[in-house]
């Protein structure tokens, strides 16, 4: 793994965006850096609440070397707009836009062997109707040390926490933090398997935590173009939902280190 695609590959798999549900999302080919991909996803709440998303997204990652100390440093941006559908037995199914995101993430190091991110996502009430959004200004601060297995893929600790901080006066408030350690092994040379764990403590409640996990699956079909499949199970005492499907189809940057 070249440090150029080291750090597209903190780009897909460390941006995060909160939705309506509040849930979280990854692109994770650690040897192909991302420049666009579109995402169907389906999340069921259960009790007949579901929420269906096609999320285009942007990515672009830049590095420099360091002038002291070795290694590099790089910036990872993204930015996402998704058309969503949501439905209750109580208020019908609603589409329109949901909520916008857009993310700045430094890298003050980065080697051939680990790498340390740090950086702050902004959700935008762009969202045309209730259900579809929080109708709230979200800020997302994250911290992430990352360590690479050399020719195997990566692991990281993703740390963050998202919290309301203006927007509908009517709609509630929330603030929760979110612990994901995540595992990328690449299988052979055009495919890869992501597994992860989310813990998220709603501080409004009393630090309830809810844990979900989920197992990616992808593959590179042709240059320049991949597929992937994440489905994802909420389990434990505090659940936020039954299971999630979740799609990716993904354009790559040239690999050309």
């Amino acid at each position: 793994m070249t440090l150029a695609r080291a750090a597209a590959a903190l780009a897909c798999a460390l941006a995060v965006c909160p939705a309506a549900a509040q849930d979280t999302r990854s692109d994770s080919d650690p040897t192909r850096p991302i420049l666009f991909s579109v995402r169907p996803e389906f999340y069921n709440a259960g009790g007949g609440v579901s929420r269906s998303l096609f999320i285009v997204r942007y990515d672009a990652a830049m590095t420099r070397r360091r002038r002291w100390l070795g290694g590099k440093r790089g910036l990872l941006l993204r930015f996402e707009m998704p058309l969503a559908s949501a439905g209750a037995p109580s208020r019908g199914v609603e589409n329109g836009l949901g909520d916008a995101y857009g993310q700045v993430l430094l890298v003050p190091y980065l080697s051939g062997r680990s790498a340390f991110v740090v950086g702050s996502g902004l959700s935008m009430p762009t969202a045309t109707g209730d259900s579809l959004g929080s109708g709230k200004w979200t800020i997302a601060p994250a911290a992430a040390p990352v360590w690479f297995i050399r020719g195997r893929g990566m692991a990281y600790v993703k740390v963050q926490n998202l919290s309301s901080f203006a927007g509908d006066a009517a709609r509630p408030t929330f603030n929760f933090l979110l612990i994901t350690p995540t595992l990328i092994a690449t299988v052979g040379r055009r495919a890869w398997i992501l597994v992860d764990t989310e813990t998220k403590t709603d501080w409004r409640s009393g630090g309830r935590t809810g844990v979900k996990s989920g197992v990616q699956i992808g593959r590179i079909l042709a240059d320049g173009l991949g597929l992937w499949l994440k489905p994802e199970v909420w389990w434990g005492r505090n659940r936020g939902g039954e299971w999630n499907i979740k799609t990716g189809i993904v354009w790559y940057r040239s690999s050309r280190p």
